[in-house]
Protein backbone atom coordinates (compact mmCIF):
# COMPACT_ATOMS: atom_id res chain seq x y z
CA UNK A 1 0.00 0.00 0.00
CA UNK A 2 0.90 3.30 -1.04
CA UNK A 3 0.37 6.82 0.76
CA UNK A 4 -3.17 7.38 2.33
CA UNK A 5 -5.64 7.17 -1.05
CA UNK A 6 -8.90 9.42 -1.76
CA UNK A 7 -11.70 8.28 -1.11
CA UNK A 8 -14.90 9.84 -2.59
CA UNK A 9 -18.26 9.72 -4.75
CA UNK A 10 -18.03 7.39 -7.88
CA UNK A 11 -17.58 8.69 -11.22
CA UNK A 12 -20.54 8.29 -13.56
CA UNK A 13 -19.34 5.66 -16.10
CA UNK A 14 -19.08 3.00 -13.00
CA UNK A 15 -22.47 2.38 -13.08
CA UNK A 16 -22.43 0.26 -16.10
CA UNK A 17 -19.83 -1.68 -15.07
CA UNK A 18 -21.13 -2.40 -11.52
CA UNK A 19 -23.31 -5.61 -10.70
CA UNK A 20 -26.64 -5.39 -9.61
CA UNK A 21 -27.84 -4.23 -5.82
CA UNK A 22 -27.59 -8.33 -5.03
CA UNK A 23 -23.89 -8.54 -6.10
CA UNK A 24 -24.76 -12.00 -7.77
CA UNK A 25 -22.25 -12.80 -11.07
CA UNK A 26 -22.05 -10.88 -13.65
CA UNK A 27 -23.06 -11.34 -16.99
CA UNK A 28 -20.81 -12.85 -19.40
CA UNK A 29 -18.02 -10.55 -20.31
CA UNK A 30 -15.24 -11.14 -22.64
CA UNK A 31 -11.78 -10.41 -20.84
CA UNK A 32 -9.04 -9.37 -23.45
CA UNK A 33 -5.63 -10.80 -23.23
CA UNK A 34 -7.70 -13.98 -22.09
CA UNK A 35 -8.75 -16.94 -23.49
CA UNK A 36 -11.98 -17.40 -21.25
CA UNK A 37 -15.12 -15.66 -20.57
CA UNK A 38 -15.84 -14.31 -17.79
CA UNK A 39 -19.38 -15.93 -15.74
CA UNK A 40 -18.17 -16.28 -12.13
CA UNK A 41 -16.46 -13.20 -11.11
CA UNK A 42 -18.63 -10.64 -8.87
CA UNK A 43 -17.44 -6.71 -8.08
CA UNK A 44 -19.26 -4.75 -5.37
CA UNK A 45 -20.33 -0.60 -5.57
CA UNK A 46 -19.22 -0.41 -1.30
CA UNK A 47 -15.58 1.54 -1.85
CA UNK A 48 -13.21 -0.96 -0.67
CA UNK A 49 -9.77 -0.87 -0.85
CA UNK A 50 -6.76 -3.89 -0.22
CA UNK A 51 -9.33 -6.44 0.48
CA UNK A 52 -8.72 -9.94 1.81
CA UNK A 53 -11.23 -12.49 2.26
CA UNK A 54 -11.91 -16.19 4.23
CA UNK A 55 -14.47 -18.84 5.24
CA UNK A 56 -15.96 -17.49 8.62
CA UNK A 57 -17.10 -20.53 10.74
CA UNK A 58 -20.90 -20.70 9.97
CA UNK A 59 -20.28 -21.09 6.18
CA UNK A 60 -20.32 -17.33 4.97
CA UNK A 61 -17.49 -15.89 3.30
CA UNK A 62 -16.11 -12.18 5.00
CA UNK A 63 -14.04 -9.33 3.13
CA UNK A 64 -12.05 -7.03 5.28
CA UNK A 65 -10.15 -3.85 3.73
CA UNK A 66 -8.78 -0.65 4.51
CA UNK A 67 -10.28 1.89 7.06
CA UNK A 68 -13.57 3.81 5.56
CA UNK A 69 -14.97 6.82 6.83
CA UNK A 70 -18.27 7.79 8.42
CA UNK A 71 -21.42 8.36 5.63
CA UNK A 72 -18.70 6.51 3.03
CA UNK A 73 -20.82 3.41 1.55
CA UNK A 74 -23.73 1.26 2.10
CA UNK A 75 -24.16 -0.12 5.35
CA UNK A 76 -26.16 -2.95 6.45
CA UNK A 77 -25.60 -2.98 9.94
CA UNK A 78 -22.54 -0.77 10.69
CA UNK A 79 -22.55 2.62 11.83
CA UNK A 80 -19.82 5.68 11.50
CA UNK A 81 -15.92 5.57 10.38
CA UNK A 82 -14.89 1.63 10.20
CA UNK A 83 -11.38 1.37 10.78
CA UNK A 84 -12.08 -2.86 9.35
CA UNK A 85 -15.03 -2.62 7.46
CA UNK A 86 -16.79 -6.07 6.92
CA UNK A 87 -18.72 -7.65 4.28
CA UNK A 88 -20.52 -10.46 4.62
CA UNK A 89 -21.13 -12.34 1.62
CA UNK A 90 -21.96 -16.35 -0.05
CA UNK A 91 -21.67 -19.52 0.96
CA UNK A 92 -20.72 -22.60 -0.11
CA UNK A 93 -19.18 -22.56 -3.86
CA UNK A 94 -20.80 -19.38 -4.83
CA UNK A 95 -18.49 -16.43 -3.05
CA UNK A 96 -20.10 -13.26 -4.59
CA UNK A 97 -19.55 -9.86 -3.11
CA UNK A 98 -21.29 -7.83 -1.18
CA UNK A 99 -22.81 -4.01 -1.54
CA UNK A 100 -22.96 -2.86 2.34
CA UNK A 101 -20.83 -3.19 5.60
CA UNK A 102 -22.19 -5.27 8.52
CA UNK A 103 -19.87 -4.61 10.85
CA UNK A 104 -16.09 -3.46 11.76
CA UNK A 105 -13.76 -5.83 12.78
CA UNK A 106 -11.67 -3.73 15.05
CA UNK A 107 -14.26 -0.98 16.22
CA UNK A 108 -11.45 -0.61 19.20
CA UNK A 109 -9.23 0.62 16.27
CA UNK A 110 -5.44 0.25 16.12
CA UNK A 111 -3.78 -0.86 19.77
CA UNK A 112 -1.86 1.57 21.79
CA UNK A 113 1.28 1.40 20.09
CA UNK A 114 -0.31 3.02 17.51
CA UNK A 115 -1.26 6.96 16.85
CA UNK A 116 -5.03 7.57 18.26
CA UNK A 117 -7.27 7.34 15.30
CA UNK A 118 -4.65 6.01 12.84
CA UNK A 119 -6.42 4.51 9.56
CA UNK A 120 -5.88 1.23 9.53
CA UNK A 121 -4.33 -0.38 6.52
CA UNK A 122 -4.77 -3.89 4.14
CA UNK A 123 -6.02 -5.80 7.27
CA UNK A 124 -4.93 -9.71 6.32
CA UNK A 125 -6.65 -12.25 8.42
CA UNK A 126 -6.52 -16.00 8.81
CA UNK A 127 -8.00 -18.94 10.32
CA UNK A 128 -5.48 -20.88 12.54
CA UNK A 129 -7.06 -23.81 14.91
CA UNK A 130 -10.09 -22.04 16.05
CA UNK A 131 -9.10 -18.60 16.37
CA UNK A 132 -8.84 -15.94 13.42
CA UNK A 133 -5.22 -13.70 13.40
CA UNK A 134 -5.59 -10.50 11.77
CA UNK A 135 -2.28 -8.96 10.56
CA UNK A 136 -2.66 -5.07 9.94
CA UNK A 137 -0.81 -1.62 9.21
CA UNK A 138 -1.22 1.53 11.36
CA UNK A 139 1.20 4.67 12.24
CA UNK A 140 3.13 4.30 14.81
CA UNK A 141 2.95 6.47 17.80
CA UNK A 142 4.89 9.16 17.99
CA UNK A 143 6.45 8.98 14.09
CA UNK A 144 3.64 8.10 11.79
CA UNK A 145 5.89 5.24 10.98
CA UNK A 146 3.70 2.76 8.89
CA UNK A 147 4.01 -0.55 11.13
CA UNK A 148 2.16 -3.65 11.61
CA UNK A 149 -0.07 -5.12 14.49
CA UNK A 150 -1.58 -8.37 15.56
CA UNK A 151 -5.38 -8.86 16.72
CA UNK A 152 -7.41 -11.66 17.32
CA UNK A 153 -10.80 -12.77 17.77
CA UNK A 154 -12.77 -16.30 17.80
CA UNK A 155 -15.57 -14.66 15.14
CA UNK A 156 -14.54 -14.18 11.54
CA UNK A 157 -17.05 -11.24 11.73
CA UNK A 158 -14.72 -9.94 15.37
CA UNK A 159 -14.66 -7.86 17.23
CA UNK A 160 -10.84 -8.53 17.36
CA UNK A 161 -8.79 -8.04 20.44
CA UNK A 162 -5.38 -6.13 20.01
CA UNK A 163 -2.68 -8.19 20.83
CA UNK A 164 -0.02 -5.02 20.35
CA UNK A 165 2.81 -4.03 17.71
CA UNK A 166 3.99 -6.88 15.36
CA UNK A 167 6.62 -5.46 13.61
CA UNK A 168 8.54 -1.91 13.34
CA UNK A 169 11.24 -2.44 11.69
CA UNK A 170 15.01 0.25 12.31
CA UNK A 171 15.60 3.48 10.81
CA UNK A 172 11.51 4.59 10.55
CA UNK A 173 11.33 1.73 7.74
CA UNK A 174 8.31 0.28 6.56
CA UNK A 175 6.44 -2.77 7.25
CA UNK A 176 3.02 -3.08 5.45
CA UNK A 177 0.41 -5.26 4.12
CA UNK A 178 0.42 -8.42 6.12
CA UNK A 179 -1.36 -11.36 4.84
CA UNK A 180 -1.39 -14.68 7.07
CA UNK A 181 -1.45 -17.92 5.93
CA UNK A 182 -1.47 -21.79 7.27
CA UNK A 183 0.67 -24.22 5.90
CA UNK A 184 1.57 -27.63 7.82
CA UNK A 185 0.14 -26.77 10.94
CA UNK A 186 1.99 -23.56 10.73
CA UNK A 187 0.86 -19.86 10.50
CA UNK A 188 3.02 -17.58 8.86
CA UNK A 189 2.70 -14.20 7.31
CA UNK A 190 3.77 -12.49 4.57
CA UNK A 191 4.77 -8.64 4.15
CA UNK A 192 6.04 -5.80 2.33
CA UNK A 193 9.58 -5.36 4.08
CA UNK A 194 11.08 -2.16 3.04
CA UNK A 195 13.86 -3.10 6.30
CA UNK A 196 15.35 -5.80 3.46
CA UNK A 197 15.58 -2.71 1.19
CA UNK A 198 17.31 0.75 1.11
CA UNK A 199 16.18 3.92 -0.49
CA UNK A 200 13.45 3.83 -2.74
CA UNK A 201 13.31 0.40 -3.09
CA UNK A 202 10.82 -1.76 -1.31
CA UNK A 203 10.74 -5.73 -0.58
CA UNK A 204 8.43 -8.86 0.32
CA UNK A 205 9.49 -10.80 3.21
CA UNK A 206 7.71 -14.67 4.75
CA UNK A 207 7.95 -15.15 8.58
CA UNK A 208 6.94 -17.92 10.46
CA UNK A 209 4.93 -17.20 13.59
CA UNK A 210 4.42 -19.04 17.19
CA UNK A 211 1.06 -20.08 18.37
CA UNK A 212 -0.38 -16.41 19.27
CA UNK A 213 1.10 -15.34 15.91
CA UNK A 214 4.00 -13.78 17.25
CA UNK A 215 6.99 -13.80 14.84
CA UNK A 216 9.85 -16.10 15.10
CA UNK A 217 12.31 -13.40 13.79
CA UNK A 218 15.73 -16.33 12.84
CA UNK A 219 12.69 -17.62 10.45
CA UNK A 220 12.42 -14.69 8.12
CA UNK A 221 13.30 -15.02 3.91
CA UNK A 222 13.71 -12.43 1.57
CA UNK A 223 10.90 -13.54 -1.01
CA UNK A 224 11.09 -10.70 -3.49
CA UNK A 225 12.90 -7.36 -4.05
CA UNK A 226 11.91 -4.26 -6.46
CA UNK A 227 14.89 -4.42 -8.31
CA UNK A 228 14.06 -8.06 -8.78
CA UNK A 229 11.24 -6.69 -11.44
CA UNK A 230 11.23 -3.34 -13.51
CA UNK A 231 7.74 -2.68 -13.98
CA UNK A 232 6.81 -1.34 -11.13
CA UNK A 233 8.57 1.86 -12.37
CA UNK A 234 7.35 1.57 -15.98
CA UNK A 235 5.74 4.95 -16.94
CA UNK A 236 5.95 6.61 -13.21
CA UNK A 237 8.21 9.39 -12.70
CA UNK A 238 10.23 8.78 -9.44
CA UNK A 239 9.25 8.26 -6.08
CA UNK A 240 9.31 4.23 -4.16
CA UNK A 241 10.02 1.19 -6.49
CA UNK A 242 6.94 -0.50 -5.52
CA UNK A 243 6.19 -4.06 -4.42
CA UNK A 244 3.59 -4.89 -2.34
CA UNK A 245 0.29 -6.01 -1.08
CA UNK A 246 1.52 -10.31 -1.01
CA UNK A 247 -0.36 -13.56 -1.24
CA UNK A 248 1.01 -16.97 -1.00
CA UNK A 249 -0.67 -19.65 -1.67
CA UNK A 250 0.16 -23.65 -2.71
CA UNK A 251 -0.90 -24.64 -6.22
CA UNK A 252 -1.04 -28.09 -7.79
CA UNK A 253 1.78 -28.79 -9.26
CA UNK A 254 3.41 -28.94 -5.32
CA UNK A 255 4.93 -25.27 -5.71
CA UNK A 256 4.04 -22.31 -3.35
CA UNK A 257 3.40 -19.10 -5.34
CA UNK A 258 4.03 -15.44 -4.56
CA UNK A 259 1.32 -12.74 -5.70
CA UNK A 260 2.39 -8.84 -5.09
CA UNK A 261 1.15 -5.76 -6.56
CA UNK A 262 3.30 -2.98 -7.98
CA UNK A 263 3.61 -0.01 -9.64
CA UNK A 264 1.53 3.24 -8.96
CA UNK A 265 -1.71 2.04 -6.61
CA UNK A 266 -3.24 5.53 -7.79
CA UNK A 267 -2.87 4.72 -11.70
CA UNK A 268 -4.34 2.09 -14.35
CA UNK A 269 -0.89 0.71 -14.01
CA UNK A 270 -1.01 -0.94 -10.55
CA UNK A 271 -1.17 -4.61 -11.49
CA UNK A 272 -0.16 -7.93 -9.97
CA UNK A 273 2.56 -10.26 -10.88
CA UNK A 274 3.41 -13.94 -9.82
CA UNK A 275 6.44 -15.35 -8.48
CA UNK A 276 7.16 -19.05 -8.21
CA UNK A 277 9.18 -19.70 -5.01
CA UNK A 278 9.88 -23.36 -4.89
CA UNK A 279 8.32 -26.32 -2.54
CA UNK A 280 8.53 -24.55 0.70
CA UNK A 281 6.84 -21.49 1.76
CA UNK A 282 9.99 -20.28 3.77
CA UNK A 283 12.50 -20.50 0.19
CA UNK A 284 16.16 -20.66 0.48
CA UNK A 285 16.58 -17.87 -2.11
CA UNK A 286 14.58 -15.02 -3.50
CA UNK A 287 10.75 -16.23 -5.56
CA UNK A 288 11.36 -16.10 -9.33
CA UNK A 289 9.37 -14.32 -11.71
CA UNK A 290 7.06 -15.93 -14.18
CA UNK A 291 5.49 -15.28 -17.73
CA UNK A 292 7.97 -12.39 -18.59
CA UNK A 293 7.36 -10.78 -14.71
CA UNK A 294 10.47 -8.84 -14.94
CA UNK A 295 9.46 -6.62 -17.32
CA UNK A 296 5.32 -6.73 -17.37
CA UNK A 297 2.68 -8.06 -14.67
CA UNK A 298 1.07 -11.33 -15.01
CA UNK A 299 -2.48 -9.51 -13.96
CA UNK A 300 -3.47 -5.98 -14.80
CA UNK A 301 -4.97 -3.77 -17.03
CA UNK A 302 -5.19 -4.28 -20.72
CA UNK A 303 -5.40 -0.76 -22.15
CA UNK A 304 -3.16 1.53 -23.36
CA UNK A 305 -2.76 2.99 -20.26
CA UNK A 306 -1.98 -0.41 -18.63
CA UNK A 307 1.69 -1.84 -18.59
CA UNK A 308 1.05 -4.67 -21.09
CA UNK A 309 0.23 -7.43 -18.78
CA UNK A 310 0.42 -10.96 -19.70
CA UNK A 311 -3.53 -11.23 -18.78
CA UNK A 312 -6.34 -9.46 -18.31
CA UNK A 313 -8.96 -9.58 -15.43
CA UNK A 314 -12.84 -9.93 -15.72
CA UNK A 315 -14.42 -6.71 -16.81
CA UNK A 316 -10.72 -5.36 -17.77
CA UNK A 317 -10.81 -2.92 -14.89
CA UNK A 318 -7.96 0.32 -14.70
CA UNK A 319 -5.56 -0.59 -11.61
CA UNK A 320 -5.95 -4.53 -10.35
CA UNK A 321 -4.46 -5.11 -7.23
CA UNK A 322 -4.14 -6.14 -3.96
CA UNK A 323 -5.22 -9.60 -4.67
CA UNK A 324 -5.92 -12.77 -2.52
CA UNK A 325 -5.89 -16.12 -2.86
CA UNK A 326 -8.10 -17.94 -0.83
CA UNK A 327 -10.08 -21.17 -0.47
CA UNK A 328 -13.97 -21.52 -1.20
CA UNK A 329 -15.99 -24.25 0.90
CA UNK A 330 -15.96 -26.46 -1.62
CA UNK A 331 -11.66 -26.47 -1.83
CA UNK A 332 -11.71 -24.77 -4.98
CA UNK A 333 -8.93 -21.53 -5.50
CA UNK A 334 -10.78 -18.31 -5.79
CA UNK A 335 -9.06 -14.26 -5.66
CA UNK A 336 -10.11 -11.16 -4.58
CA UNK A 337 -8.73 -7.93 -5.25
CA UNK A 338 -9.72 -3.88 -5.57
CA UNK A 339 -10.07 -1.95 -8.81
CA UNK A 340 -9.63 1.45 -9.57
CA UNK A 341 -12.25 4.05 -10.95
CA UNK A 342 -10.24 7.07 -10.85
CA UNK A 343 -10.94 8.01 -7.41
CA UNK A 344 -12.52 5.17 -5.64
CA UNK A 345 -11.43 1.31 -5.17
CA UNK A 346 -13.87 -1.16 -4.95
CA UNK A 347 -13.70 -5.24 -4.02
CA UNK A 348 -14.11 -8.20 -6.35
CA UNK A 349 -14.19 -11.63 -6.44
CA UNK A 350 -13.21 -14.83 -9.01
CA UNK A 351 -12.02 -18.19 -9.41
CA UNK A 352 -8.94 -18.59 -9.38
CA UNK A 353 -7.97 -21.29 -11.91
CA UNK A 354 -5.18 -23.16 -14.01
CA UNK A 355 -4.40 -24.00 -17.41
CA UNK A 356 -1.56 -24.88 -20.23
CA UNK A 357 -1.56 -21.04 -20.40
CA UNK A 358 -1.42 -19.97 -17.04
CA UNK A 359 -3.21 -18.64 -14.33
CA UNK A 360 -6.62 -17.78 -15.00
CA UNK A 361 -9.32 -15.75 -13.14
CA UNK A 362 -13.37 -15.81 -13.89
Amino acid sequence: MNPLRPRGALVAFVATVLVAATATARPAVAVPGDDRVSVLASTSTFPLADPDTVLAKDGSYVTYGTTVGAGKGARCGATGKLYVPVLVHGSGSSVGMANCASDDALPSGPGTWAEPESAIWAPGVARFGDRFFMFYTASRKGSGQKCIGRAVSTNARGPFQNQGGWACPDGGRWAIDANPFVAGGNLYVTYRDDAIATGAETGISTVRTDSEGRAIWDTRRDMLKSTDITWDTAKTSGGTHVVENPSMWKAADGNWYLMYSGNNWDSPRYATGIANCGTTPLPGSRCTPIRDGVTRPFFGFTGEAGLDPYRGLPGNHRGPGGMDVFSAADGTDRVVWHWWDGETRFPMTGVFTRSSSGFLVS
